[in-house]
């Protein structure tokens, strides 16, 4: 799995300032309710608005059959 974010996982950190990024399956990309297996994992956002830390891979999640 890559753990580096991507250009869009990166503006998006931009958008949410103290909070997390998540990547989700890509089926649920666009969707406002993410079932939690379809999470990959997260990276946490600092109060600038950039990724810190290590990708935080998600237990739960079920790669799409």
């Amino acid at each position: 799995m890559n753990e580096v974010p991507t250009s869009g996982e990166i503006e998006e950190a931009k958008k949410h300032p103290n909070g997390w990024i998540y990547r989700i399956v890509k089926e649920f990309e666009d969707s406002e309710v993410v079932p939690p297996e379809a999470i990959v994992g997260a990276w946490q956002v600092d109060e600038s608005g950039n990724i810190v830390g290590v990708f935080q891979s998600n237990p739960n999640f079920t790669p799409p059959k």
